[in-house]
């Protein structure tokens, strides 16, 4: 599957193909991301090869960010709880590619198709000190903090679609 999300970024599902092309970037990022994921910093191809192989779409599902035709991060979801009709999301953009408003546009492409499917509400875990993320989240449309852990922030949105003729949410 492929969602656009403007002119310049778009996702595509993860497949064996653009996790091998994301892998290098993750590679570079590694370190830094194991500071908020759990994650080895001895992760290995194969991995994300057997997570791809597992992965049950719609609720279980990866999608690789590409800017300008290049593969820069990933949109994740996880653990859903179809009692609540709401779903965990992560993301990763590589470094080099940040501050271009690549997460936040890719997100609420995702939190868009997430509503499609009738899900209300979209969970994120946040460790703290993230504070990129926090602030990430903070600009969510209804963004609240829902519970905090000892290592962890839950954070909570809704889901709303957009407004087909501008692109924004309703207020």
């Amino acid at each position: 599957m492929k969602l656009s999300v403007n002119s310049n970024v778009q996702l595509r599902t993860i497949d064996h193909e653009n996790a091998d092309l994301l892998f290098p970037l993750l590679k570079e990022d590694l370190k830094e991301i194991s500071q908020w994921f759990s994650i080895e910093e001895d992760y290995k191809l194969e991995y994300e090869h057997e997570y791809v192989e597992e992965k049950a779409p719609p609720y279980d599902e990866a999608f690789v960010i590409y800017y300008n035709g290049e593969p820069c991060g990933r949109v994740g979801l996880y653990d859903y709880d179809q009692s609540k009709d709401e779903i965990f999301l992560y993301y990763w953009v590589a470094h080099q590619y940040r501050r271009k408003h690549i997460a936040i546009d890719s997100i609420l492409s995702v939190m868009d198709y997430l509503g499609s499917l009738g899900l209300k509400k979209v969970l994120f875990d946040v460790k703290r000190g993230n504070e990129y993320s926090i602030a990430l989240i903070n600009h969510l449309p209804g963004a609240v903090l829902r519970e905090e852990k000892e290592d962890f922030l839950i954070y909570c949105c809704p889901l709303r679609s957009r407004t087909q003729e501008d692109g924004k949410y309703p207020e």
